[in-house]
């Protein structure tokens, strides 16, 4: 069940160890337009704020378990390093262990012509200790070539193949991924991957700063119980019908 209230205060509130795989998708600090984006003055403030969080999340997760931050790198320009300083924070001031940095590769939206556009968003994934819960066989997509020449013996595997760090997938503005009120939503699909990569059936999810819900839409539709929290009361309102209804 998501709740409305500040992460700070609805972590304190769950106990330690009990969540099966984290994802979140916070503030990037001065990069949208809207208010809850410009909440610090200053840099400092907003990692300072990201850690006290980053903090709970690693009290609150199973060892062997994972979790999930989304962000983005060089945007805007007066901010280009933030998430590396989030990252390298995590690294340096917690006992996490860094597994993978995700593309996810899109290609929608305006674009200039006085550079490469940008149709990108970063995905940073740490587990709680070395070892984590991997289930490859549950990811694995269509090979590109019948036959991998690279292995000695010539064949694939009969599911498939483990996806890269990179991960193209668009949200059309005409697929039910696409959410007009909120500004940064995920897209289903992957969420999906991630829940299955990470969790099995009957795992606890949880969705920090839920948004348009989309998380909790994956974890349900791969039928995972599910956790989180948004702030804002007009995106918890509006997440909730939009939860029952693509979950119906």
């Amino acid at each position: 069940m998501i709740k409305n209230k500040d992460v700070l205060d609805y972590l304190s509130s769950i106990p330690s160890d009990s969540i099966d795989l984290i994802i979140a998708d916070p503030p990037y600090f001065k990069t949208a337009k809207e208010e809850w984006d410009h909440q610090w003055k200053e840099e400092y403030e907003y990692l300072a704020w990201c850690q006290a969080w980053m903090k709970e999340c690693e009290r609150v997760l199973k060892t062997g378990r994972c979790i999930y931050v989304w962000g983005q790198v060089n945007n805007p320009k007066k901010h280009p390093n933030t998430f590396l300083r989030f990252k390298i924070d995590v690294d340096e001031k917690t006992s996490l262990n860094f597994q993978n940095w995700i593309i996810w590769s899109y290609d929608w939206g305006g674009r200039t012509n006085k550079t490469f556009a940008r149709k990108h968003e970063d995905l940073l994934m740490w587990s709680k200790g070395k070892d984590f819960l991997f289930n490859s066989d549950d990811v694995r997509i269509p090979y590109k070539m019948k036959n991998n020449t690279y292995r000695s013996t010539n064949t694939n595997h009969p599911l498939g193949k483990i996806p890269t760090d990179v991960w193209e997938k668009n949200n059309l503005t005409v697929h039910k991924d696409h959410c007009s009120w909120h500004p940064t939503t995920k897209n289903i699909t992957l969420l999906r991957r991630m829940i299955r990569a990470n969790t099995n059936e009957g795992d606890v999810v949880m969705d920090l700063f839920s948004g348009s819900g989309s998380t909790t839409v994956a974890a349900i539709k791969e039928n995972r119980e599910h956790t989180g929290v948004e702030r804002n009361k007009d995106y918890y309102n509006k997440s909730l019908i939009r939860i029952k209804k693509l979950t119906e």
